[in-house]
């Protein structure tokens, strides 16, 4: 588990244009406040100073009632410094899938816990609390309600339509824990796997809680600050903006003006990651989350069939403003309502429709925070880092379509390159050579030979497919190589970081797992 390769950026393909023309610092400078680099926080930390003392009382007596239970962790005790005013956040956000989901849930969190220590280093008069943003009001169960291990789909499958994540039941989780108890079996770390799945799912009572729970966890020696954001208190800093979305639909004119800057400024189509709706929340009722629309004069929540007229709804929300959530565009703007936030760490989709907002905070004088990319890892043994390099391969080739990576490796063998290339390369200079003499007898005598030359070259094409597939036969060993490794990288297809879970990782190292990988990326 000790060799660290670095893979550019665009290397694997699995990039938004948006989110890369971002980090290479191209194009998009208009479209965002500050680059992530270490020196630029000074001014961002100085456009938050402003941050109120009131929100800070507010967000401190939230954390302190949501982490009660947690009391005995490293984090609690830097609940209180964000009382002060030289006390900042920086933080990432996720669903509440099941077991932390992908892997990448894992790595996003530590990244956000690696940039506060870097920036302890470099401004010693600040603190920097990392915030790891429960999506609680998320109503997607499709998205969270399942994680892949080996070969195994694991899944709580109930339903769930229109239910906020964070409050769904954690009643059921039996069955998931048995046949992890069979999958585990002989494993090194059996127990503590399995006592983590009991500890977070079949103690705490639901989504929210569990999550909460799994991460403190496994973050148990770093300081991570879970937040839930689905609570009233909170919901009063972002009233302002969730009226005025009700009255003027600001959002919808706003970020679509933004969208149109962005294509102006591409030559090429590009891909847009969310468009903003005519109206961008969500209401809340007995844990389900509907969306609000405007008809007719009336508000109209879609799935649940009730009309409100404008003035009452727009009075009930004045009184109950927790009722609102926002939608994934106006999602970023309450966060950053109600945190002294410096920095937000996101995955390419995220950063690419954040990018899409930067006049919509303008527009409401909020800070528009530093944007970070996630980091992404491929974990691969040492065994199969030495099967690439016999291979004559590199790492980055693996990025490649899988034709591709085979086709590279074939034409990259010397028996390839001596039987064909070398007589296809003196081929051609012969044909070039003999049109010119032909030339100098009858122009007519070079139409002829490159009607030859034609005819020629789909043979050799087609010759050049049977000596691939001849390769093939004779490779099948080292092709098997390739496609084993291949898998791991993109197991059923998708990115390993994205597909398998930490626990296929941790079963075998422990919290050793979490401390590695920690070790390993950077901020």
């Amino acid at each position: 588990m000790k060799r660290n390769i670095s893979v550019e950026m665009n290397t694997s393909g699995h990039l938004p244009d948006i989110t890369y023309d971002y980090v290479q610092d191209k194009k998009l400078k208009k479209f965002y406040g500050r680059s992530f680099k270490i020196e630029n926080f000074k001014n961002q930390i100085f456009d938050k100073r402003n941050f109120s003392d009131e929100k800070r009382k507010i967000l401190v007596e939230v954390l302190k009632d949501q982490n009660k239970n947690f009391q005995h962790i490293n984090a609690y005790n830097e609940i209180d410094l964000l009382l002060k005013k030289n006390s900042y956040t920086v933080t990432t956000g996720h669903q509440l899938s099941l077991f932390t989901g992908p892997l990448f849930f894992i790595y996003k969190i530590i990244q956000v816990i690696k940039i506060c220590d870097e920036l302890k280093d470099n401004y010693s008069k600040y603190n920097f609390i990392p915030i790891f943003w429960m999506a609680s009001e998320d109503h997607d169960f499709e998205e969270i309600k399942s994680f892949n291990l080996y070969e195994k789909t694991f899944s709580y499958d109930y339903n769930y339509k229109n239910f906020c994540t964070g409050k769904i039941k954690t009643l059921q989780m039996s069955s998931i824990y048995n046949e992890l108890k069979i999958l585990f079996k002989g494993k090194p770390n059996e127990k503590a796997l399995l006592d983590l799945f009991n500890k977070s799912y079949k103690k705490e009572k639901n989504f929210s809680d569990a999550t909460r729970s799994l991460v403190y966890e496994l973050f148990k020696d770093y300081n991570i600050l879970v937040l839930d954001p689905d609570d009233h208190r909170l919901k009063l800093s972002f009233k302002e903006i969730a009226l005025d979305e009700l009255k003027n639909f600001s959002t919808y004119n706003i970020v679509n003006n933004t969208i149109k800057k962005i294509k102006n400024s591409y030559d090429k189509k590009v891909k847009i990651q969310v468009n903003p709706r005519v109206l961008n929340l969500f209401y809340l009722s007995k844990s389900k989350r509907y969306r609000i629309e405007f008809k007719e004069g009336k508000y109209v929540l879609i799935g649940k069939n009730i009309t409100f007229k404008k003035d009452e709804f727009i009075n009930h929300i004045e009184s109950n403003p927790n009722s609102i959530s926002p939608n994934v565009i106006l999602r970023p703007l309450y966060q950053e309502s109600i945190l002294p936030n410096l920095a937000y760490v996101g995955g390419g989709s995220e950063i690419s429709y954040w990018l899409q907002l930067n006049d919509l905070f303008k527009f409401y004088s909020l800070p528009f925070p530093i944007l970070v990319v996630r980091k992404s890892l491929l974990l691969i043994n040492k065994r199969d880092f030495e099967k690439i390099d016999n291979l004559n391969l590199k790492i980055q080739d693996f990025f490649l379509k899988k034709d591709q990576l085979v086709r590279k490796f074939l034409k990259s063998s010397d028996e390839y390159n001596f039987s064909l290339k070398n007589i296809l390369h003196s081929y051609s200079n012969n044909i070039h050579q003999l049109k010119k003499e032909l030339s100098s007898i009858d122009n007519s005598l070079a139409s002829v030979l490159e009607a030859l030359k034609t005819r020629h070259e789909k043979d050799f094409n087609s010759l050049e497919k049977k000596v691939i597939k001849a390769f093939k036969l004779k490779n099948s060993q080292k092709l098997k190589s390739i496609d084993k490794i291949f898998e791991k990288i993109f197991v059923n297809g998708t990115p390993q970081e994205r597909f398998l879970n930490f626990s296929h990782f941790y079963v075998v190292y422990g919290h050793e797992f979490i401390d590695f990988i920690f070790n390993i990326i950077e901020p």
